[in-house]
């Protein structure tokens, strides 16, 4: 397996920053809400990172080329001894399961070099009809107590895939505060409407992301209407036609 390489785009200084990372999962809710807020709050682009075993594909931001995953940042006003500055992580690509733990360690030594000590990882979790509730799990006992203030009903007994899963157990003995947020999603197509979901207790902890969620709702209704149409044509659910959506 090739190395992953952190590409540095900004010197800029962060007060205790604290990270939020959103990868494609059940729903797209992570990728989803990240580029949302990176393009409501007009955040930067302060590092990526890369590898040759990645997707051969760059994603183009202000007429600038980038690689698959991307570091932005912005600085806060009315920061607080919990919550500084905002780094966000975020990518539209699913790596393959080997790849989550130098993913892992690729982020960790950045997260040091930047003097984060608190990461929020967005996921969705399937949706059933009765489980609508954003669920949650911590690192340690400082995060779980970041629970309880956002509101969220803590997850006691469960499974969490993917690099949220390593990026918890790796910081339960390495010391530094992970909280998974859990969304109920769809699972078989984007779901925008759950991502905007997360947004309310996310702005408990930082108000500037008390953003108008309409254009995730749009998006939502655009999809299902395209659901709809397909299925009152007898053609059924069109996963490709709704996936280009989201390029």
């Amino acid at each position: 397996m090739a190395e992953m390489k952190i590409i540095r785009y900004s010197d800029q200084h962060y007060d205790n920053p604290i990270a939020i990372v959103g990868f494609p999962g059940i729903g797209l809710v992570g990728s989803i809400l990240t580029s949302f807020v990176i393009r409501a709050l007009d955040m930067e682009v302060v590092a990526a990172v890369t590898s040759p075993d990645f997707p051969p594909y760059t994603l183009i931001h202000n007429g600038n080329p980038y690689p698959p995953i991307r570091v932005y940042g912005c600085r806060r006003e009315n920061t607080t001894e919990d919550c500084g500055d905002l780094i966000i992580v975020t990518s539209e690509i699913a790596l393959r399961p080997e790849q989550h733990y130098s993913l892992n360690a690729t982020l960790m030594g950045l997260f040091k070099e930047l003097g984060i000590s608190s990461v929020i990882a967005l996921e969705g979790m399937p949706q059933f009809e009765d489980n609508t509730k954003i669920f949650a799990c911590g690192s340690s006992p400082s995060s779980r107590e970041m629970i309880d203030s956002l509101g969220l009903t803590v997850m006691e007994e469960g499974l969490v895939r993917g690099l949220t899963g390593v990026m918890l157990y790796e910081a339960f003995y390495s010391g530094m505060d992970v909280i998974a947020m859990l969304c109920p999603a769809n699972p078989a197509l984007p779901d925008p409407r759950s991502a905007a979901r997360i947004l309310e207790p996310l702005s408990k902890l930082m108000p500037e992301l008390r953003i108008d969620a309409e254009p995730l709702y749009k998006e939502a209704e655009e999809i299902e209407n395209k659901i709809r149409q397909q299925q009152e044509y007898g053609y059924g659910v069109a996963p490709k036609d709704v996936q280009q959506l989201y390029g």
